[in-house]
């Protein structure tokens, strides 16, 4: 027999519970940050219906925030039995209405039996077999420090001027995950996911220095290295003495910011290094304003999903996000929008007052030797 273990789904917080009269109740995940309802196939949620449209309606996540909008579709989308004009907000228990199919919004806490977690068969044999396969190739990439820094762009808004880039880590295809999300997991598991996420931040700098202009050079962190502060700072130490003219950011996912006392203390050795600080991710995580008060970062970059269709998004959402630019504004804080992918959600994004912008509208991450050096 094999064993059972529990897995989470960590991104499912939104479900769209099926209430038509008749029989057929059912409960869909909506699992995409763009999730399309339509008679298409390509849909995320077909609808077989000569009422439904073949691309209806488009339900979008902002963070928390949940959106709907119209794609033009012949009978209407309709909000609490209302047709809409273009878009709009949505909250746990509104009635959405395609066609003749209805469907009630489910946030994941109003779930009884939480989905959440679902029970799975693994097995564990198989999955130590990998773990055994990875580990001497991901030994070899540490002690070879064998990685690729590619750099991504981050522009001024005002006049598209390169200001500075993010070092994301690469790596050869060497038999290991490619995915940075799965090279991390399984350096998690095997106890190096610290010295993998220095490797990536020392090699990137290291390279990095070379770029025309000492830009910005924004270097990421992983959340087990917020356990062992001394150690991170210690890799920091290491990368300002080789790298002395460029201003180094380092980036704190929000999700993984440590108790306010921890970050006062971190911020001051951060500064001691002449290091500067951003809270990634901003908008999905727990972080309040009051934290933000306290501790302020220089920069605050707002996550994709806040950004993404930005502008077709509800104007409520707009005023909410402006909310948030001013106050950051307020604080001293630089605003960063990421996941910019087109010149509606870049011209959306200066409008409401970010300063600057990264995506792949304003520059895919690329290796050095694509970049202008000296």
């Amino acid at each position: 027999m094999k064993p059972v273990a529990k897995r989470r789904k960590e991104n499912i917080r939104w479900y769209l519970e099926h209430i038509s009269d008749g029989p057929g109740k059912w409960m869909v995940p909506i699992e995409s940050s763009s999730f399309v309802i339509g008679r298409d196939s390509d849909c995320s949620l077909t609808l077989q219906s000569k009422w439904v449209s073949r691309h209806h309606a488009e339900i979008h996540k902002s963070g928390d925030i949940l959106w709907i909008r119209d794609r033009g579709s012949t009978n209407g989308t309709y909000v609490n039995r209302k047709k809409i004009r273009s878009a709009e907000l949505l909250e746990p228990g509104d009635i959405l209405t395609f066609g003749k199919f209805e469907f009630r919004i489910r946030s994941v806490d109003s779930i009884r039996d939480d989905p959440t977690e679902i029970t799975s068969s693994m097995d564990l044999t198989e999955e130590l077999a990998n773990l055994a396969a990875v580990e001497p190739r991901l030994r070899k990439l540490l002690s070879e420090r064998a990685v690729i820094p590619h750099f991504q762009p981050i522009l001024s808004l005002a006049d598209s001027s390169v200001v500075g880039y993010e070092i994301l880590g690469r790596i050869p295809e060497v038999g290991l995950p490619l995915s940075a999300a799965e090279l991390f997991d399984a350096a998690a598991h095997l106890g190096c996911a610290s010295d993998l996420s220095a490797l990536f931040r020392e090699v990137g700098l290291d390279v990095g220095k070379r770029l025309s202009g000492s830009p910005l050079l924004f270097v990421n962190t992983n959340a087990v290295e917020m356990d062992r502060t001394e150690v991170l700072v210690e890799s920091l130490r290491r990368v300002r003495h080789t790298v002395p003219s460029n201003r180094i950011v380092l980036e704190i996912s929000e999700k993984a910011i440590p108790d306010i006392l921890d970050m006062e203390r971190f911020r001051t050795r951060l500064a001691d290094l002449q290091i500067g600080l951003a809270f990634d991710d901003f908008g999905v995580g727990q972080t309040r304003l009051i934290e933000l008060a306290k501790t302020p970062p220089d920069f605050l970059k707002f996550d994709i999903s806040l950004i993404h269709r930005l502008h077709l998004a509800p104007k409520r959402l707009h005023r909410m996000i402006l909310t948030f630019v001013n106050a950051a504004h307020d604080l001293g804080i630089a605003t960063i929008a990421e996941g910019i992918e087109c010149i509606e959600e870049k011209d959306a994004c200066r409008l409401l007052g970010f300063e600057f912008g990264q995506g792949y509208y304003c520059g895919r991450p690329a290796p050095i030797h694509e970049l202008a050096v000296p």
